[in-house]
């Protein structure tokens, strides 16, 4: 799989992203070809040093001034490709609504943003991922800075309003430096291409790129790094474990159990059975989970006669996975597809398959055998 990994080893923007993908070899020509639909730009590709160390810079040259209301009608004339637009507008939109959010109007100025500089960043940064043809795109944590900073309407947080909305959801590192590492419209970029990864192996690094912000700040490298290489086709993740030995519980108590376990936010429960101590007979409870340990141990304490638990953390490795709905002769059936090496293979929804069943009086053993020889030859036909 070609993956990008975005690192903000400072900070993140829209011309930090780009210069860093120019750097790491997308075509100067090309972005000047795809950007052409904002009339009278140029695109100026140059280099600095922040602490010792060289990386791109970006900057647009715009003849005429484009305001926030022609952004969207700019995109949707242009020859852009469909996939680019639609995201585009998508990223904008985005900003658009934060800041009427964070201002609290109808009528929208970006204020600290440049305007056409924003557009064009957007859109480069889309166009140059396009251009590299990678399969996923991930990235570290974000960062945000400390205290404040002058804007045209006073001294606001470094980390300010609207990047903070949009990187709601993102994992952001608080670093003690006076500064606006991260921009709005980098936030706004960043949070919809990108899945976030703190620890990604890479199983090959094939080119590195280095984009410099605006800003020289003394004593760090105001840097953003870009990875391009190859992942292996499954995900790796971390998850929690937790278990517990009982041999004193009425079996009939588990059902309400895992549903109280699951409600508390656990991924996995399951039970293996045991010889414990005097050779009684004993469940081994496992209950896997990523977050909200606190509820998930109150649900044991509650619903278990269990005096403690063994916590542990482990690495899961997960193949890459989606579901897609799909009309079958007999109704709309869930379909998970599960990729790895370039190879397929699927598992039907039981739930849908109960359902075929006792409507059309079959065993679901049968329809699952209809299914499957239905669903099998629709992957080939495509497949071709």
């Amino acid at each position: 799989m070609k993956i990008l990994y975005f690192d903000p080893i400072l900070g993140v923007s829209g011309d930090m992203m780009l210069a860093a993908l120019i750097d790491l070899g997308v075509s100067k020509k090309f972005l000047r070809e795809r950007l052409k639909f904002v009339t009278g730009t140029d695109i100026r590709v140059g280099r600095v040093n922040r602490e010792g160390v060289s990386a791109r810079t970006v900057r647009f040259s715009i003849k005429k001034p484009i305001k926030e209301k022609q952004f969207i009608p700019l995109i949707n004339k242009s020859k852009l490709p469909a996939s680019i637009k639609s995201q585009a507008i998508s990223i904008i939109e985005k900003i658009f609504a934060v800041e009427k959010k964070v201002h609290h109007t109808r009528h929208l100025h970006l204020h600290e943003l440049a305007d056409a500089d924003t557009l064009l960043d957007v859109v480069g940064v889309l166009v140059a991922i396009d251009y590299l043809s990678v399969d996923r795109v991930f990235s570290k944590p974000a960062k945000a800075g400390k205290g404040f900073i002058k804007t045209v309407e006073g001294n606001m947080p470094a980390f300010n309003f609207a990047t903070a909305e949009l990187l709601r959801g993102f994992p952001v590192h608080f670093l003690p430096i006076s500064a606006e590492l991260t921009t709005p419209t980098g936030a706004a970029i960043l949070s919809t291409i990108a899945t976030p990864k703190e620890n990604l192996v890479m199983s090959r690094i094939e080119k590195v790129g280095l984009g410099a912000g605006s800003m020289n700040i003394k004593g760090h490298p105001n840097l953003l790094r870009v990875f391009l290489g190859k992942s292996h086709d499954f995900l790796s993740d971390e998850c929690t474990i937790i278990e517990t030995n009982i041999d004193d519980m009425n079996p009939q108590d588990y059902e309400a159990l895992f549903e109280n376990l699951y409600a508390a936010g656990a991924l996995e429960v399951f039970l293996t059975p045991t010889i414990m101590k005097k050779s009684r007979p004993g469940i081994l409870l496992t209950v896997l989970c990523q977050e909200h340990l606190d509820r998930i141990v109150d649900v044991l304490f509650e619903h278990t006669t269990s005096i403690g638990f063994r916590v542990s953390n482990t690495k899961r490795l997960k193949f890459s996975r989606k579901i897609v709905r799909f009309a079958s002769p007999y109704g709309k059936v869930a379909v998970k597809l599960i990729e790895h090496d370039g190879k397929t293979k699927f598992s039907l929804e039981y739930r849908d398959l109960k359902r075929i069943a006792q409507k059309q009086s079959l065993a679901i053993s049968e329809v699952r055998n209809r299914i499957t020889q239905f669903f099998e030859k629709k992957l080939v036909k495509n497949s071709r």
